[in-house]
């Protein structure tokens, strides 16, 4: 139980760092239309009229585009500087200063009395959140057991849906006052303290302690991961640690490794699925829920909160099995409930005329539906696991550096997605329009997952090399569900294809699977708990 708590205690603590960028997504999504936040800096307001924050005003909405870009601009330098900050101060220090700076940027934003205060702390935050984001999934991927990994890292996302929650009930309660807006940003600096000052108790990685040739403490470290009795482990662990350290690590071999092609390789899949991430559509719904919700007539605050609970539920379930179904599989599932549930709205959208006020208020109530079902499916699979494969994939040398790249494309999409949103809402494209095309990234994205991402789950950091080392077609291994024969269950030692069991691992034989045998198969995943 000890050595339970002392992991879960850390990686959960470190993992609201999530919390910072999930509060703003919704802090702003609200706080933008308030009218005493658009009064204080003099721009259109709907004086109390939900309806009339539908209508679009040129000079507001690029005010507004801004505001909301500007915290994704400052993550840029943020990210660029968190991987080298890392690996020079370590990953406890670098939380510590990323929290600090985004309380700052909070600090200017609630004192806020010139619209240039808000750009400034919102760059300021943004800088923060960037570093974070760059920093807290590797922190956990390197003090978590592998068997519980993907769970914790992808608490970073339980804290970020849970900070749009919050912000947005923040909203909701705040928006008819004219200081409401100050209040809802004023949490950001609470959250900026509560985790600088926590981090100070946190453990060093011990990869990194080992990088920088701290193995005692390194070794001390690792004995309360995986408990004092366990000295074996401890010392397989170390192994394997200084053996993906071997050779001298300077800049010059850094990059000269990070520029070979099996690892660029993989920093291309990082960076591909952290553009999907983005791209797959929560943001076009959570930065202008309220926006869009108003255009289909819906109560566009209370529809943002009901979607908001959706996607802290999807996230909080997906903790429970990202380590046992796999991270490839619930890509895949997620990709094809997001393609269907995003055509199904946009043609809904399309075929009632829904954002001219002709469709009957049935109609809007079955796009919300639709659109709860984009966000659990998105919650539930690319939300966490672009981040668990980010922090997984790389090899140890060049983590920080290759997690950085991948994070960079993270904000660079963000800024490109917050900017055209309001482009593509108020153009022909329209809100159908818009669903359609993401409909069609969620579609692509199913075929680059299928094509290019081994599954990393059960493996040690430093096994995934052996795993990348294979080839191509045995990597990412077409037949990996049906060899595994159960998703729901994901637990399977033996199973049946043909006329012959096959061990796990095995190869396929030629020929189409006899129905008796994959029955037998299903059984079998029920009854045996050996982890694939």
């Amino acid at each position: 139980m000890g050595k339970k708590l002392y992991v879960w205690s850390r990686a959960v603590f470190a993992a609201s760092g999530g919390f910072m960028f999930g509060y703003d997504i919704g802090a702003i999504n609200g706080v933008k239309d308030m009218d005493g936040f658009r009064q204080t800096f003099n721009l259109s307001y709907s004086d109390g009229n939900e309806t009339a924050q539908c209508e679009d005003d040129v000079e507001a909405s690029a005010v507004l585009g801004l505001i909301v870009a500007i915290l994704s601009i400052g993550a840029i330098p943020g990210v660029l500087l968190g991987g080298v900050l890392s690996d020079w101060i370590g990953r406890k220090k670098s939380i510590t200063v990323g929290a600090a700076i985004y309380g700052v940027g909070g600090i200017l934003q609630t004192g806020a009395v010139h619209i240039s205060m808000i750009y400034l702390g919102r760059f300021i935050a943004g800088f923060g959140t960037g570093l974070l984001f760059t920093v807290v999934p590797v922190y956990i991927a390197e003090l978590a057991p592998k068997n519980i990994r993907g769970r914790l890292v992808g608490f970073t996302v339980v804290y970020l849906t849970g900070g749009i929650l919050l912000a947005l009930v923040i909203n909701l309660a705040c928006r008819n006052l004219y200081f409401g807006w100050r209040i809802t940003l004023s949490v950001t600096v609470l959250a900026g303290a509560i985790l600088s000052i926590g981090s100070l108790f946190l453990a060093e990685s011990p990869r990194w302690l080992v990088k920088r040739h701290k193995h005692e403490k390194a070794e001390k470290i690792l004995g309360k991961i995986y408990g004092a009795k366990n000295q074996v482990v401890v010392q397989e662990q170390l192994r394997e640690i200084e053996e993906a350290l071997q050779g001298k690590t300077t800049v010059k071999n850094m990059l000269n490794e990070f520029l070979t092609w099996k690892v660029l390789s993989r920093v291309l899949i990082g960076v591909v699925l952290q553009v999907y991430n983005r791209f797959a559509g929560i943001i076009v719904l959570m930065y202008y829920s309220v926006t869009i919700f108003c255009k289909i007539g819906m109560s566009p605050y209370v529809t943002a909160v009901i979607t908001a609970v959706v996607n802290v539920i999807a996230a909080i379930v997906t903790l429970n099995i990202i380590d046992m179904l796999g991270r490839k599989a619930l890509l895949l599932l997620g990709a094809i409930g997001m393609t269907c549930a995003m055509s199904l709205a946009g043609t809904l959208l399309l075929v009632f005329n829904v954002e001219n006020g002709e469709a009957s208020e049935a109609v809007g109530y079955i796009v919300v539906v639709a659109i709860c079902a984009f966000v659990v499916s998105y919650s539930a699979t690319i939300s966490p696991i672009s981040w668990v494969v980010s922090s997984e994939i790389y090899p140890l040398k060049i983590r920080g550096l290759a997690v950085s790249v991948a994070t960079l494309a993270f904000w660079v999409s963000n800024v490109v997605v917050a900017q055209l949103t309001p482009i593509m809402l108020a153009s022909a494209l329209q809100t159908y329009g818009t669903f359609y095309f993401l409909a069609t990234v969620n579609f692509a994205g199913f075929f680059f997952v299928l094509l290019t991402l081994p599954e990393t789950k059960g493996q040690s950091l430093e096994r995934l090399e052996a795993v990348f080392a294979k080839p191509w077609l045995e990597r990412v291994d077409f037949f990996y569900y049906l060899r595994c024969g159960c998703l729901w269950c994901g637990r399977i030692k033996q199973y049946a294809v043909g006329d012959k069991p096959i061990a796990n691992g095995g190869p396929l034989p030629n020929g189409k699977p006899a129905i008796e045998h994959l029955e037998t198969a299903f059984h079998n995943a029920r009854a045996l708990e050996t982890t694939v």
